[in-house]
């Protein structure tokens, strides 16, 4: 039998109103009440113009997505062998796993998302070079980084595509030289915090403490770390890579890896977006590949059925 993935997509893949096309079930009303409950208001207010780009907004309404979408699935009885989340696509693979609960993940989304917000500022950023490898990009941010000028390798995507964080005075000079070593890409992202990185440390501590407070159980399926790209089995290293992935870069290029070593052949992503399966596909184009945002669910089911004995 194929094994399945579950894939919860992170920060950059949302946009206004991507709760408004949610399943109009039962399911997702009675999901949404227990969010209205946890949060203290509406939860569709959280994709609206004005707080959609806001660490909060954008956060909380790729948690519920995923957490949402993942609930329809497992309603129709197809359940995942391994779930991996891209940043905070972790915590709603979480939930998937059952380590944590919805309420919790709430909580802890938010204060998260509370948290980075207190570390960022108009000063500080993320940007994206593609087509370097790594060991020029090192060499890049070496030459750069100091005290004052911050800048680090955060993300790596693909073997071509990383994330730099930091200040942005210093991520400016990595971009442009990236552009100069014949970068396809290299460009900043739509982000005042610099995430991924050690300016990051105080947040991923005070997480840490926050998740103790949660009751926390063992994954029933392979949870993939983002930390060190490995499949993780008990509640207590799930919450420590939960807590410090916003700290460390996320390893997704060794995460498919894994995926793979580990059997998957079908891999669904939770909407919206459809970039961590296009990054699985660069590497291992012999998969079967079902993003949310381009199959309605009763497609999904009907492909999950048809390939997951093959």
């Amino acid at each position: 039998m194929n094994k399945i993935a579950f894939l919860f997509p992170g920060q950059g893949t949302q946009y206004e109103g991507m709760l408004d096309d949610l399943p109009k079930t039962t399911l997702t009303s009675s999901l949404l009440e227990r969010a209205q409950n946890r949060l203290g208001h509406d939860p569709l207010l959280l994709d609206d113009k004005e707080y959609i780009n806001t660490s909060v907004g954008t956060q909380l309404s790729l948690f519920i997505k995923g957490v949402v979408l993942e609930a329809h699935l497992e309603e129709e009885n197809i359940y995942p062998h391994v779930v991996a989340g891209h940043s905070i696509g972790s915590f709603a693979a979480a939930v998937a796993a059952k380590v944590l609960s919805f309420e919790d993940g709430l909580y802890i989304v938010k204060k998260r998302a509370e948290l980075m917000d207190n570390v960022g500022g108009e000063e500080y950023g993320m940007g994206v070079v593609v087509g370097v490898n790594k060991e020029k990009l090192v060499h890049m941010v070496e030459s750069i980084h100091n005290e004052t000028t911050p800048v680090y390798i955060a993300n790596e995507n693909a073997e071509d595509q990383y994330t730099v964080s930091g200040k942005r005075t210093g991520i400016e000079v990595v971009l442009e030289k990236a552009r100069k070593q014949g970068a396809s890409k290299a460009k900043f992202l739509n982000m005042t915090v610099p995430s991924h990185c050690p300016l990051m440390d105080n947040v991923g501590k005070t997480l840490f403490d926050e998740l103790e407070k949660c009751p926390i159980s063992d994954p029933t399926v392979s949870f993939i770390g983002n930390k060190n790209a490995r499949p993780l089995q008990t509640g207590s290293t799930v919450k420590e890579d939960l807590a410090f992935n916003v700290s460390h870069p996320v390893l997704w290029h060794n995460c498919s890896t894994i995926m793979k070593e580990l059997g998957v052949k079908l891999f669904v992503e939770m909407a919206p977006g459809h970039v961590l399966v296009d990054l699985i596909k660069r590497k291992f184009s012999e998969g079967h590949f079902f993003p949310l945002s381009s199959f309605s669910l009763d497609d999904v089911l009907f492909l999950v059925q048809k390939y997951k004995s093959k």
